[in-house]
């Protein structure tokens, strides 16, 4: 179905919740099409505000913009008028309501959205790698948000989310007999009637990770599936000539290391490889309510991105080492990005060291270990900080080193989890 048919059925209020899922992405991606969208609700809340005080002569109307113009004054003015008031009020059904963040959430036009914003079926997004956002469906369900991901959603009869990208965690409640829930991914869809789960869609591949119940994963390559239990986790990826089967979930580490002068990382890491190092990039840090970005310069070990599957277990003996180095001194911003063992967000931690505290070597190279007990809750609210006090006893999804705004050339040899 093409952006006209979509947007007539929109109008109309015609379209299937998989076909309102497209039209939303549709609108996210092209601002044409918005503006096309906002035009035409414009003229009917301006036919229907004219309607009420006078006789109509006539009414502009809006730009085509290359678009074909399918609707004229005389069609489904009625219509138009409901829906108008929709788009331009958000008064649609709610679907989620935000229930906490860190960080920067936004909207489908890239407002930001706060704590007990309860929203219509749209896309959503975390902005920044330590961002993260749970939000609650009205039957209990809840979905977290972790890092840079983006989410369509919508509820009419099922539960239908569109995760583009990024990281979600589930806690789904029963769904009606007939009615899963349905998470799609670029390269993957899951079925789930009830359970906890954790996905990450990548670009090639979509990883699941099942930690209560079961979950019907089908690779979309060649439409096989496979059921996921409890405690098993799943690859489906684009190429229809890989395995598909439900590995066991591996036990945690508590020692492990990353060595970048004899290892390749994997490209879902930040930074960039060269001279045996991972060398830093820009990210976004944060946006800011006026739409700027705050960027900061880093580098970051996504152990949850492996191929082979990977967890690590931070204990209150844990020490997290760098041998790293900056071509000018400053100090440094030390991150851990969480879950619970049992899945879901664990929170996440910082630690900021000071220039005074490198002592780089005759080459400019720094070792750096620091205990687990001097990462503290990045959130500075108290009900959060409650919530998610310490690192110990989660898993580790990433580790960044950030040199904050400026490029200092940061650069890092290796990285190292161990316990003492």
């Amino acid at each position: 179905m093409n952006d006209d048919l979509l947007t007539q059925g929109y109008l109309d209020g015609t379209l299937t919740s998989e076909e309102m899922a497209v039209f939303q992405q549709h609108l996210r991606e092209d601002g044409e099409l918005r503006e096309h969208l906002r035009a035409i609700a414009e003229q009917a809340v301006a036919f229907g505000d004219l309607a009420r005080s006078e006789p109509v002569a006539a009414v502009e109307r809006p730009k085509k913009s290359g678009r074909t113009s399918w609707l004229t004054l005389a069609a489904s003015l009625a219509v138009l008028a409901a829906s108008a008031v929709l788009f331009l009020s958000n008064r649609q059904p709610a679907v989620l309501t935000l229930v906490e963040n860190t960080g920067t959430v936004t909207w489908s036009d890239g407002s930001p959205i706060a704590p007990q914003d309860r929203l219509p079926a749209g896309t959503i997004a975390t902005v920044g790698e330590t961002s993260s956002a749970q939000f609650r469906f009205g039957d209990g369900t809840l979905i977290t948000l972790h890092g840079e991901t983006e989410l369509t959603f919508s509820e009419d009869g099922r539960k239908i989310l569109a995760l583009s990208r990024g990281t979600l965690s589930a806690e789904v409640k029963p769904q009606p007999a007939g009615r899963p829930m349905l998470v799609r991914t670029p390269s993957a869809e899951a079925e789930v009637v009830g359970t906890a789960f954790d996905l990450t869609a990548r670009p090639e591949d979509t990883v699941l990770k099942v930690n209560e119940g079961l979950v019907k994963l089908k690779r979309l390559a060649d439409g096989s599936e496979i059921n996921v239990p409890a405690n098993r986790s799943a690859v489906a990826s684009l190429d229809a000539g890989s395995a598909l089967d439900a590995a066991s979930t591996p036990e945690p580490l508590t020692n492990w290391s990353f060595d970048f002068t004899t290892t390749t990382p994997p490209r879902d890491w930040r930074g960039f490889a060269k001279d045996g190092a991972m060398h830093a990039s820009p990210y976004v840090a944060k946006k800011q309510d006026d739409g700027r970005v705050t960027t900061h310069y880093g580098v970051s070990v996504r152990t949850a991105l492996l191929e082979e599957p990977l967890r690590l277990l931070a204990t209150g003996s844990s020490v997290i080492r760098y041998r790293l180095r900056q071509e000018e001194p400053g100090s440094l911003q030390f991150m851990l990005l969480t879950h619970r063992t049992g899945g879901g967000f664990g929170g996440n931690f910082e630690c900021k060291i000071g220039a005074d505290e490198l002592q780089p070597d005759a080459d400019g190279w720094c070792e750096i270990a620091i205990p687990i007990a001097r990462f503290e809750p990045i959130d500075s609210r108290t009900q959060l900080r409650q919530r998610h006090p310490t690192a110990a006893g989660n898993v580790i999804t990433s580790a960044i080193v950030s040199s904050y705004r400026e490029d200092r050339k940061l650069a890092v040899a290796r990285f190292e989890l161990i316990e003492k």
